[in-house]
């Protein structure tokens, strides 16, 4: 077993992690144009937020709450009626009026029911059209789709910091007499994946920033399918090479249950990916097809 990294806890690790990160992240956008554009991205982004937000605002949405508020209250009122006289009651009263008081209760629950599900669809509806407006927002509208561009290029920048100068943190961590350890899942076959991975992110960072500046229907189209080919070229040496070491972790139990689990979840998203792919390009075969002369 390796003797790992002793004497900090998984807190203070994590601690150090985020120091490292966001110095390195700090370094590599520590310069004036790369700022503004940021900038611009995070103005884009406000944006987005607000126009979703915008949806929940809405006076519809607003009427559906209050159609259940008052569904609520008429039945915790036809409740309060029943119950609040019931020391005043002859067992003769109760007898004869018992009956059609039930009837009530089980009417007013009824009817509370039959408005608490229609003001739920019908939220449900509106819930719905945002969320069918957010979708067209991010893929109809080419602002939508740069905002989503910007998106990619920020989380596959750090991803792509974390996996080359941080892959260390990914382990597991023990404590033994007060003293913590650190033994890496990776073994020194990640090294021979890690240009692989590298390529690909590149070429996914590269892919979006030419779709800020062009992103054409049928080019959009192409431009997915290759940076989704480098992916998938990805997972599938990922898969193959396997850098991944759980026999750090005490008890052979465990050990036999996350080799098959990584690599079926590795085989799953190499079939996601590969459908994807397929998907996309019957799409565009398609389009070209219908498209007029």
């Amino acid at each position: 077993m390796a003797s790992g990294d002793k004497g900090k806890s998984p807190a203070q690790s994590f601690g150090e992690l985020v120091k490292e990160f966001g110095d390195a992240v700090g370094k590599i956008f520590d310069d004036p144009e790369l700022k503004k554009k940021a900038k611009e991205f995070g103005d884009s982004a406000v944006r987005s937020a607000e126009h979703f937000g915008s949806r929940f605002r809405d006076e519809e949405v607003r009427e559906k709450f209050r159609e259940v508020g008052n569904a609520a209250r008429e039945f915790g009122n036809s409740v309060s009626d029943y119950f609040k006289d019931d020391k005043e009651k002859t067992p003769q009263q109760d007898s004869g009026q018992g009956d059609d008081r039930e009837k009530k209760i089980e009417d007013k629950m009824q009817e509370f029911s039959q408005k608490a599900e229609k003001a739920g669809k019908g939220f449900g509806e509106k819930m719905e059209k945002a969320g069918d407006r957010v979708d067209h927002y991010f893929k109809e509208t080419r602002g939508g789709r740069i905002t989503g561009y910007a998106f990619s290029i920020f989380f596959s920048t750090l991803f792509l910091v974390f996996l080359y100068y941080y892959n260390h943190y990914i382990a597991f961590y023990n404590n033994v007499d007060g003293v913590w350890y650190r033994y890496p899942f990776l073994t020194g076959e990640f090294g021979r994946w890690l240009p692989i991975a590298m390529t690909a992110i590149i070429a996914g960072i590269a892919g979006n920033i030419i779709l800020i500046i062009y992103d054409g229907y049928f080019f959009r189209q192409v431009m997915h399918m290759v940076m989704d080919l480098f992916g998938l070229a990805a997972v599938i040496s990922l898969l193959v090479i396997f850098p991944f070491d759980f026999s750090v972790m005490p008890g052979n139990d465990l050990t036999n249950i996350l080799n098959p689990v990584v690599t079926a979840v590795l085989i799953l998203v190499t079939v996601g990916i590969g459908i994807g792919i397929l998907v996309r390009f019957i799409k565009m075969i398609i389009g070209i097809v219908k498209r007029p002369d």
